[in-house]
C-alpha cells in the first residue's frame, strides 16, 4: 500500500483514474517504484486507518507455498491466490467471518462484517 504525495494519474485497465494527495493505493511494486523515485507516492508501513486497511487483501504478496490465509500483525486477514477455493469468499468460497473464525481470530469478525459477513 502506498500514499498518495503528489496527486496521480494513472491508466489502469484503459481506464484513467486520478488518485488526490493522502488517498492510499494499492499498486504492484514495480509501479509503485517509478512514481515513488517521482516523488508522487510513498510506501506506508503500518496500518491505515481507511476502509482499504479494513478489507481482506486477496494475497498478491504472499510467499509461493502459502495455501493457507493468516491474520497480519496488524489484524488484516490475507487469502493467498493460492489457497483453497473453499476461501475465496470473491468467488462463491466461504465468508470471511467462517474464515476468521477457522483461524481463531473471532476478534477480528466485528472488524470485516460490515463489509463482508452475514
Amino acid at each position: 500500500m502506498y500514499e498518495v504525495i503528489k496527486n496521480l494519474t494513472v491508466k489502469v485497465q484503459g481506464v484513467i483514474k486520478t488518485f488526490p494527495a493522502g488517498s492510499i493505493v494499492k499498486l504492484p511494486e514495480k509501479a509503485a517504484l517509478i512514481f515513488i523515485q517521482q516523488g508522487k507516492l510513498a510506501p506506508v508501513f503500518g496500518p491505515v486507518d481507511d476502509l482499504n486497511e479494513r478489507m481482506c487483501i486477496q494475497g498478491e504478496n504472499c510467499e509461493p507455498n502459502q495455501t493457507k490465509p493468516y491474520v497480519t500483525d496488524f489484524g488484516v486477514l490475507v487469502i493467498p491466490f493460492n489457497s483453497n477455493k473453499k476461501y475465496h469468499y470473491w468467488n462463491g468460497g466461504q465468508s470471511l467471518c467462517d474464515t476468521l473464525k477457522g483461524l481463531g481470530r473471532c476478534d477480528l469478525i466485528e472488524k470485516y462484517k460490515s463489509l463482508y459477513c452475514n
